[in-house]
């Protein structure tokens, strides 16, 4: 049994002891088992397979479709966000590096990287990028975190992309959907999340459905001009002023190069080496080799390999720093959370072995706060 202390905003403080935290018997190991053979060997990612990988909880249309009828243009008088608006001088990437350091947790060269690409992108200079990293390492997050002092991004699921001629709405253009009409211009940053789901190859008799798709997403990445139809009108999208990232975790792949790695010992008293999936960065060549057709590859401005967590990494981040999953929930339920540095590691620990990152964490600590908030009004 753990305790979780919790303060309304506003309220007296209040201590609630909640009974049933979780069914699952691994949630309630002691800190104290915690051994060094966990830090040392454990890695979620070591048999992590594309099925294994959860969708980011990133709602696939933030921007729900107006279907108002109106015309394809906007009007004058409309508001038009601008970079002035920032609380961060978007016209320094120093500043937006060190406003990403504050929010993304051990990805430096990330946060490095992401600065560089919004801040060409100001400038008028687009690129297209590729991200891969395991499950849970802020792929994702640091997009949802920019999109906070620049709204003029796009997240989109590409794992639901179906071929354009099929049924359903998810095409591969289908994030003009998520494009504000009183905003002026088209300079958008385009996420596509999971992509690595999208690039896999899956066949339908002899047909590769993923390269046909990727193909589809050639002109758009090309900055082609391309005609939605929209209650009966056609409107075009100049999308030559877009910058398009290509975020996914590739897990198979990087499963294949650390089994490789492992097994290249020869000869009598060779010894096998021990290594684990993205201890070796992936190259676009690999990308090429998962699946990513070589004509999207080679337009790839950079690559960017994110570094997976280990649990001195989740403790730390949980207990310590400002992007904490806590501090989080504290803001969306107005209130101030307290718990035992115990607690706080049993989090870390579990989230560290289920493979599937910061977000068990915050599952976690939300489960703990909606089940001491019920017990309060029980009593």
């Amino acid at each position: 049994m753990y305790s979780i202390g919790f303060k309304m905003r506003g309220d007296n403080a209040m201590t609630i002891n909640p009974k049933h935290l979780s069914e699952n018997p691994a949630v309630e190991t002691p800190a104290e088992e915690i051994t060094d053979e966990i830090l040392e060997d454990s890695n979620p990612f070591d048999e992590a397979t594309e099925d294994d990988v959860l969708e980011d909880d990133v709602p696939e249309d933030e921007y729900p479709w107006d279907d108002t009828d109106y015309d394809c243009f906007v009007e004058e008088d409309v508001y038009v966000p601008c970079e002035e608006d920032s609380p961060v001088d978007l016209h320094n990437p120093k500043a937006i590096y060190d406003y990403l350091l504050e929010n993304v947790y051990r990805q430096d060269k990330y946060c490095r990287d992401a600065a560089m690409i919004l801040f060409n992108h100001i400038k008028g200079r687009t690129s297209r990028n590729f991200v891969c990293g395991p499950a849970g390492c802020g792929k994702t997050h640091l997009w949802q975190t920019l999109k906070k002092i620049y709204p003029k991004i796009i997240i989109v699921n590409a794992a639901n992309i179906t071929q354009d001629g099929w049924k359903g709405d998810n095409k591969i253009w289908s994030f003009v959907k998520q494009i504000d009409q009183q905003w002026r211009g088209l300079d958008y940053i385009v996420v596509f999340d999971e992509f690595d789901k999208l690039a896999c190859p899956q066949y339908s008799h002899i047909e590769n459905i993923s390269a046909t798709i990727q193909s589809e997403l050639l002109k758009i990445v090309e900055g082609d001009t391309i005609t939605i139809k929209k209650n009966g009108i056609d409107c075009e999208y100049d999308t030559s002023d877009m910058t398009f990232v290509f975020c996914g975790s590739f897990a198979i792949k990087a499963q294949e190069i650390a089994d490789e790695a492992g097994s290249s010992g020869f000869g009598f008293g060779s010894e096998r080496r021990k290594v684990k999936a993205y201890d070796k960065e992936l190259s676009l060549q690999e990308l090429i080799d998962f699946g990513v057709i070589p004509e999207l590859a080679s337009r790839s401005t950079r690559i960017t390999n994110v570094r997976p967590l280990d649990l001195e990494d989740y403790i730390y981040l949980i207990k310590d720093h400002p992007a904490s999953p806590i501090r989080m929930i504290e803001k969306q339920y107005d209130m101030d959370i307290h718990m035992t540095d115990d607690e706080m590691t049993r989090i870390a620990t579990e989230a560290f072995r289920s493979g599937l990152g910061v977000r068990n964490a915050t599952a976690q600590i939300q489960r703990m706060v909606d089940d001491a908030i019920f017990e309060q009004y029980a009593c």
